[in-house]
């Protein structure tokens, strides 16, 4: 429960009503009444007893003025903050209004106090004021990108139309994970806490105790160690490489835990939506909800590691939830800046969609701040800025170069940063260039080879296993195909105490024409296949049709 809690939330078209009577109207020339607030208030409210946003709230019948310009029309949000880099406070002002309720809403939910919760609020805006111009370029390219991709993906049937965002929603899918990264920065560097969450131990069957109240209903969806690894990650702000150590899961296993997590709340938006959202559609593809925790593969326990294994795709939800340290989002922007337009296309629709849902979730319980919080804020503006470091790079590819430096002119400083760099690029060359698990294991003399190993119910195993070079691959034949929904379902096996590493859920025809790469051979001791009734199980559940010794 947030701060204080509520037994009874207002709607969400009430309180989108209410803030926009308190603008004196809602900023987009294209609605007759209250902007909408995210997809599910557009169309299908969430809370049965929802009042229409036409019944909460008039429409204002003049427009906010902002300082001596006369207003033909209403300005976007976009104007606003566009005025607000030239140092607007009637325009920061309206901006404020127009969307600090739904910042306060998750400042409240995330944070363990109150004062935690008005602070944070306070450390975004004041963001957004000290780099406006930064910030309304990146919501100008970021508002282009979204409409792009959405028509991309769009049904152009009448009898079928298509889910496009409003103008308000397309500036929400651009503040809130801004938002939520201010947030995570501010736990980490203990300027504030998080709301307390307890994890449930993996023997007792995970989960977490302590949610907050409002996202409970949507959570449901999921298992009790997706909904443990989502919280930790998204609502605390715990990397998820601490989330693993925490838990005391293997890290493969949270990455799943999060991947599948936003799989299965995403096919919960698209059931309940009315009108079909093109970049959900996209994202989440019928072979992806068919395949489960078998699309990843192999995830490793590293992130460089998994880009070289061609995951960036895979790990877009990890992104979207910041769920990843600052050194790691690094390494994951460097990649999709050079990664191929398909691949780069792919990514982009990922974290959107991922985006999209979470707002959904976390960010549609709207509530107004204190009055004196915009006071407070604006009395402190002028002085020092507060730049957030974690944000600079907050939208995706930009498409604009950073400001140049003062070139140095001092030859051997010069000199010894060269080499510096040279030597740095070779070591991160040597540690980052992709390895061909396959071609290391045939080339290794030492490495041993496994023929025919017979499976429980029919099908055979080979394996070339290469303990010099800590790498093995493994192919099946023959493999009888299941019953009903059952897949098959690969395990690693940790040598000492730890829980089983799930790769992935398989069909016949997909065994067969896979090859398993196998990482950090020695740190496993057994490939587990077991026939599964249910997909992306957190640990082995069914009978076991083989166990293939790793040593």
């Amino acid at each position: 429960m947030r701060p204080g809690g509520n037994t009874a939330s207002a709607t969400l078209c009430e309180l989108s009503a209410r803030s926009c009577t308190a603008l004196g109207g809602c900023w987009s020339p294209q609605h007759s009444g209250p902007l909408t607030r995210l997809r599910a208030m557009s169309e299908t409210p969430r809370r049965d007893e929802a009042t229409s946003p036409q019944e909460a709230a008039p429409v204002a019948e003049t427009p906010v003025e902002l300082d001596h310009h006369q207003q033909t029309e209403e300005p976007t949000l976009t104007d606003l903050l566009t005025s607000t880099a030239q140092g607007d406070q009637a325009a920061f002002s309206a901006f404020f209004d127009a969307t600090a309720d739904v910042v306060y809403g998750l400042a409240l939910i995330m944070h363990a106090e109150y004062d935690h919760a008005h602070s944070s609020t306070i450390a975004v805006y004041r963001h957004l004021w000290d780099q406006a111009d930064a910030r309304a370029r990146d919501l100008r390219l970021q508002t282009h990108a979204s409409q792009l991709l959405t028509e991309e993906f769009a049904d152009v049937s009448p009898e079928n139309p298509s889910y496009r965002p409003n103008e308000y929603e397309l500036v929400l899918e651009w503040l809130i994970p801004l938002t939520h990264r201010i947030f995570v920065e501010r736990f980490r560097d203990r300027t504030t806490s998080p709301i307390p969450l307890t994890p449930v131990p993996q023997s007792e069957g995970g989960g977490v105790a302590g949610l907050p109240e409002e996202v409970l209903e949507d959570l449901l969806a999921l298992s009790d160690s997706q909904a443990q690894a989502l919280a930790l990650t998204f609502l605390a702000g715990i990397p998820h490489q601490e989330v693993a150590e925490t838990v005391g899961a293997a890290v493969p296993s949270i990455k799943s835990r999060l991947r599948d997590a936003m799989t299965r709340l995403h096919s919960q938006r698209e059931a309940r939506d009315t009108g079909t959202d093109p970049i959900l559609r996209a994202a989440v593809t019928k072979e992806d909800l068919e395949r489960s925790g078998g699309v990843n593969r192999n995830f490793s326990n590293q992130i460089a590691a998994d880009l070289d294994k061609g995951l960036l795709v895979e790990l877009a939800e990890l992104y979207a939830l910041d769920a990843v340290d600052d050194a790691e989002r690094a390494l994951l922007d460097e990649k999709a800046l050079t990664a191929s337009p398909e691949e780069v296309q792919q990514w982009e629709t990922r974290v959107l969609a991922a985006r999209r849902t979470l707002a959904e979730i976390f960010a549609s319980d709207p509530v107004a701040p204190p009055s004196t919080l915009l006071e407070e804020l604006l009395e402190g503006l002028g002085g020092q800025e507060v730049g957030v470091s974690l944000v600079e790079d907050i939208s995706n590819h930009t498409g604009e170069d950073e400001r140049r430096k003062p070139v140095v002119k001092k030859w051997m400083f010069i000199a010894g940063f060269v080499a510096i760099v040279l030597i740095g690029a070779l070591v991160i060359w040597q540690f980052t260039v992709p390895r061909d698990v396959q071609a290391i294991a045939d080339a290794d003399p030492d490495a041993s080879l496994v023929e025919d190993y017979q499976m429980e119910q029919g099908g055979t195993i080979d394996a070339v296993l290469a303990p010099t070079e800590d790498v093995g691959y493994v192919q099946f034949e023959d493999v009888p195909s299941t019953e009903g929904d059952q897949t098959y379902q690969l395990w690693l096996l940790p040598r000492g105490a730890g829980e089983p590493a799930s790769i992935g859920n398989f069909t016949a025809d997909q065994l067969e024409g896979e090859v398993i790469d196998i990482n950090n051979l020695a740190q496993h001791q057994a490939l587990l296949v077991t026939v599964e009734e249910v997909r992306g199980e957190e640990r082995p559940q069914g009978e076991i049709v083989a166990q293939l010794p790793l040593d």
